[in-house]
């Protein structure tokens, strides 16, 4: 713990900007305009630049929502806006018997309204054509807020209730409504994923409108506990992309640099990174707090939501953020996701850019070409990532509370293998945590 402390007081923030300088606003758009004009430079580069061209011409992605869907889709976003008020509870049930009449209360509302208010010709018909003329009919910011509305949706019927509860955790398999089916395959392809469920992109990245409030609430009608712990659930993961975007970049460049055998720009540009990259960490534990997410409320109103468990597929889980990936992809840390299992929850252009850095192989070349100086600065990249992983593994313990209503499940991992609900501690739970998260620990070296 000392050495994390001493890390992030080592952080000095920068002055704040004055009336003369350009607004945050103007500096990411110039940003991303540096990106895109320099994805000619090296297949990294072009990769970054792919990223952002494929998340609405920003990144963190900038998702736009019904104003932006053909007339035949918005009625999806509708019928979200009239089921979310029926999802959360205040209190949970015990009553398996209670907990499925409410699943299915919920789930038979939500077929009514989908058939009332969505025509599937039209949608058909809609996607047919959007399909056809992607930039004409509904730009690639639009797919994002329909993929996100409908992710949702299915979200919503998987579980029925909020907080979720075991006689929807036991459901191995389960048939959607059809209104939900049939735009399934062309969201798949247009974003390039596998799941039948959403993700982290379709569940926070892609969930916030131009004020980044959320788009498609579960806590509707709560407490405003409850409603800032939903909200930061997903703003944190895009804040802190945000922040790291520079940071993609210059990563981007030092490669072309180290290819070049350009040792001085590559130092240089590798020490600018790993500065970008404390800027970020340090915002994630700023706002990773106990008044931002409330722990008593996280696990119940939100991560409960994000699981799958159905058909053997997992769910959302903050392992999917591209930060970190980015980070084991740049600095070769092992093993990575097989392709089949990325392209489950990661867009297409998400991966393409993962990969780049995993051919590139930048600490393998650092060492072919013999430069001290650049293994050093790849070195403290490899510290910075050890020490946010020591950390988190040790805030997130906090937030394994016991929950009676319910099996132990993590959204990404599904249900843990010890799943007795009679046990009045959260140790199998934490157990299953520290697991995860130290694999990826003894791995960072």
């Amino acid at each position: 713990m000392a050495s994390l402390l001493s890390w992030f007081s080592s952080f000095s923030p920068s002055p704040q900007a004055s009336d003369s300088e350009p607004s945050i606003e103007h500096q990411r758009s110039l940003l991303y305009k540096q990106i895109v004009q320099e994805g000619n430079q090296h297949y990294i580069s072009a990769h970054l630049a792919e990223l952002v061209t494929n998340s609405g011409n920003a990144w963190p992605p900038k998702a736009t929502h019904a104003e932006s869907w053909p007339p035949a889709l918005r009625p999806y976003n509708v019928v979200y806006q009239r089921i979310a008020p029926f999802l959360p509870v205040r209190e949970s049930s015990l009553d398996d018997a209670e907990n499925r009449r409410l699943i299915n209360k919920t789930r038979a509302l939500m077929v009514a309204l989908l058939e009332e208010e969505v025509s599937i010709p039209d949608v058909c018909e809609t996607l047919e054509d959007c399909s056809r003329n992607e930039s004409e009919l509904m730009p690639m910011s639009g797919w994002l807020g329909f993929y996100s509305c409908v992710a949702s949706l299915r979200h919503a019927y998987r579980w029925g209730i909020l907080p979720v509860v075991r006689e929807a955790q036991n459901e191995k398999t389960l048939q959607f409504p059809r209104e939900l089916n049939v735009p399934w395959p062309y969201i798949q392809s247009r974003v390039g994923i596998t799941s039948p469920g959403g993700s982290l992109s379709s569940n926070s990245y892609y969930n916030l409108d131009d004020r980044r409030e959320i788009v498609y609430s579960i806590t509707s009608g709560m407490g405003e506990d409850h409603n800032r712990t939903e909200l930061w659930n997903g703003l944190l993961f895009v804040e802190v992309e945000d922040k790291a975007l520079p940071m993609y970049r210059h990563i981007a460049q030092a490669a072309l640099h180290l290819e070049n055998e350009d040792f001085p720009s590559t130092i240089s540009t590798l020490r600018t990174a790993n500065e970008e990259l404390k800027v970020a960490f340090k915002h994630f534990y700023d706002n990773m707090n106990d008044y931002n997410l409330v722990p008593s409320l996280w696990l119940p109103y939100c991560q409960g939501f994000q699981g799958w468990t159905l058909d053997g597929i997992n769910g959302v889980s903050g392992g999917q953020n591209i930060l970190i990936r980015t980070l084991d992809s740049f600095l070769g840390i092992r093993p990575w996701p097989t392709e089949k299992e990325e392209s489950l929850h990661l867009p297409l252009a998400q991966r393409n850019w993962l990969n780049s850095l995993r051919k590139f192989d930048i600490r393998a070349l650092a060492q072919e070409k013999g430069n001290e100086e650049v293994i050093k600065q790849l070195e403290h990249m490899v510290t910075q990532l050890r020490l946010w992983r020591m950390g988190h593994m040790r805030r997130m313990q906090r937030y394994q509370v016991h929950r009676p209503e319910r099996n132990k499940m993590t959204a990404g991992k599904s249900v843990v293998k010890d799943d007795s609900v009679q046990v009045s501690n959260d140790d199998a739970m934490v157990d299953h945590l520290k697991e995860m998260l130290s694999v990826r620990l003894r791995e960072t070296k």
